[in-house]
């Protein structure tokens, strides 16, 4: 058995590459591309991250409830489609969404009150003061963002969270959290060096980069502790939809956790 593992990924490799010839090396650019092609949304669409199962929405709503002032506007850093951004509205009477793919807020984008997208890179340098001489404290959501970020952009949106959040405001975060690394993650997902399934073959062909793993560590990392309290975190699952007709809903390892700033006020 172990060996058959062994030459999938080593056969993968080459079926990789010929997925991904023609993408963009930029990410922006490979998300745009992305998000232009999506033409269905949710449970049985082409987003391979949009089960919709309420599992994951319950451990958001116990956390906020447990951390975050309902009070204050939710920002859905890297919001996608919208869906997390509609479900937070639960939560909190303003929710901004924004990502940085103007075709996926194109596709977020409807008439829904206290909900509003915007186009904007998470990582821009600024963007989080921005946001706070606009909001004021507020608090924030991240999930499925970190893991397919360099070190280098994962520092630059967690300091965008830091000013956004101000003294008052909370971050909840939800990361994929896969042990392997990104070739044990596409097997784990049904790649084949004869076939993709189509959801993944999507992702690779716009040219986005393979996820990486994201728990403790990478959080401790990205939230050092002299500047970030952690409120709480643990293990959890996020859910992706089947990736052939018919087949179960992905039950994929994650991260979970809730920060503040170290200038938080009790």
């Amino acid at each position: 058995m172990m060996i058959v593992v062994v030459w999938r990924r080593y056969l993968l490799i080459p079926r990789l590459t010929l997925a991904a010839l023609g993408a963009p090396r930029s990410q922006s650019r490979a998300w745009e591309r992305y998000w232009a092609g999506v033409t269905r949304t949710g449970p049985g669409g082409d987003v391979l991250w949009e089960a919709d199962e309420p599992a994951e929405n319950e451990l958001l709503a116990e956390v906020l409830r447990r951390h975050a002032d309902p009070d204050r506007p939710m920002v859905d850093l890297g919001c996608g489609s919208g869906r997390q951004a509609y479900a937070l509205t639960g939560f909190a009477s303003r929710v901004i969404g924004i990502d940085g793919s103007a075709a996926a807020v194109a596709r977020a984008s409807g008439a829904f009150t206290g909900l509003t997208f915007r186009v904007a890179d998470i990582a821009s340098p600024g963007l989080g003061e921005r946001l706070h001489d606009e909001f004021g404290d507020a608090n924030a959501h991240i999930r499925g963002v970190l893991h397919v970020l360099d070190d280098d952009a994962r520092r630059a949106v967690a300091a965008n969270v830091a000013a956004l959040l101000g003294e008052c405001g909370t971050l909840f975060l939800s990361e994929t959290n896969h042990t392997g690394d990104p070739l044990d993650y596409l097997l784990d997902q049904g790649a084949r060096p004869t076939r993709l399934p189509p959801l993944v073959h999507r992702l690779i062909s716009a040219g986005v980069r393979a996820p990486r793993r994201f728990g403790a560590e990478e959080v401790a990392e990205a939230f050092p502790d002299d500047a970030w309290q952690v409120l709480e975190q643990g293990a959890t699952e996020v859910y992706g939809v089947p990736l052939e007709p018919g087949g179960p809903v992905q039950r994929i390892p994650a991260w979970y956790a809730a920060v503040r700033t170290r200038r938080s006020r009790p």
